[in-house]
């Protein structure tokens, strides 16, 4: 059995960004109670209570909205439910409002030791537009307390596709990103999505999308820049210093197990995928009596787990070993992918050398093309 990876979906936030396309928004405190109540119900009647844990997420939403109490007992229960090994990564995502160099302290106190801080922008005004609560001067001072802290292990996550946003302002958010230097970089392009406050205005037509050819511009010198600043791109939007990858995004794209806890939280154990509720109250209701209800349930074999696995891996820049697949899955994989591979290597999509495919910078700017190629030609 593989070492898993644990993540805790917090739904809160004192406000819903404009964007944002997360199971999360504020929370009155007679729900927000309800809610820790069923996580911890949840994580505590797990049937994989007592298995390792080499990875723990908090994720949202905010983590950070949760008080220091609130925290260390969610990080108890976990301590107290599963085998935590000793040099496990437990990573948490913080907004820069709302934090203060005691917050991260305690923090530390807990056990993490990897922080995710959501800067977004160093341009107020983007920030504003993106309904973001903080600004950048918030956003400086959160990093400055991370480091006083003695946080050795920080991420900062950006966001670029934005609109009206120009090359230039990207660039400087690349630059100040650069300067404050991370162990980690998180960097999305922006999605519109449907049913977001983004999402609804530009169906109005209130809102435009950015011009894909700048969005590519601005993904290519974010991999340029990153690259002469010694960062490696080991997937497609995540850039770290040597050795500092998030050790429980490669559980994701690795494709080993985990589990989720918390509304529309996902796992994937024992080959099967599945999805918890979205709905808050339906999740409270079924997590109290231990069988959380689920939005989707799947359990892939043969072509399409290798399709899906293949997809996961080339998110990443070790890209996928022909051989290892065709142990795994009993395919001859390198025959089965020649025509496709031929093909995106003739269009400077992917390159091969020996039994190991990966995308070239052409191809990241074109994941989801190649993915659709090797699993749809074959």
């Amino acid at each position: 059995m593989h070492e898993i990876g644990l993540y805790l979906h917090i739904p809160f936030c004192s406000r819903k960004c404009e964007y944002c396309d997360f199971n999360s928004g504020p929370l009155d405190p007679t729900a927000r109670q309800a809610y820790l109540r069923a996580l911890t119900k949840e994580m505590t009647c797990s049937p994989w209570k007592g298995h390792t844990a080499k990875t723990v997420f908090f994720g949202g939403g905010t983590p950070s909205e949760l008080t220091r109490a609130e925290l260390g007992k969610l990080a108890d229960t976990l301590r107290r439910t599963f085998g935590l090994k000793q040099e496990a990564e437990w990573s948490i995502e913080c907004n820069p409002d709302r934090v203060s160099l005691a917050f991260f302290v305690a923090l530390l106190d807990m056990g993490f030791n990897r922080v995710s801080l959501g800067v977004q922008s160093f341009h107020d005004h983007h920030l504003q537009r993106l309904g973001r609560v903080h600004d950048s001067a918030e956003a400086r001072a959160a990093y400055r307390w991370l480091r006083e802290a003695g946080c050795d292990n920080v991420n900062l996550d950006l966001i670029f596709g934005l609109p009206g946003q120009t090359l230039k302002e990207w660039k400087a958010d690349l630059y100040e990103a650069l300067t404050l230097s991370p162990e980690h970089l998180s960097l999305y392009n922006l999605t519109i999505e449907p049913g977001t406050e983004f999402g609804n205005r530009n169906a109005r037509g209130e809102l435009q999308e950015i011009d894909e050819d700048l969005s590519a511009d601005m993904y290519e010198l974010a991999m340029e820049l990153t690259q002469t600043a010694g960062y490696r791109q080991y997937e497609i939007s995540h850039y770290s210093r040597p050795g500092r990858q998030c050790a429980h995004n490669l559980i994701y794209w690795h494709n080993e197990p985990y589990l989720g806890f918390g509304v529309s939280a996902a796992s994937f154990m024992e080959g099967v995928r599945w999805t918890n509720t979205g709905n808050l109250f339906e999740y409270a209701r079924t997590a109290a009596s231990g069988h959380v209800s689920r939005a989707s349930e799947e359990k892939l074999a043969g072509r399409e787990a290798l399709g899906e696995e293949i997809m996961l891996r080339l998110h990443t820049d070790e890209g996928i070993s022909l051989s290892a697949l065709s142990t795994r899955y009993r395919f001859d994989v390198a025959a089965l992918l020649a025509r496709s591979l031929e093909s995106l290597a003739t269009h400077g999509l992917v390159t091969q050398e020996g039994d190991r495919v990966r995308l070239t910078q052409r191809g990241k700017l074109m994941a989801n093309e190649v993915w659709v190629q090797l699993t749809t030609d074959n």
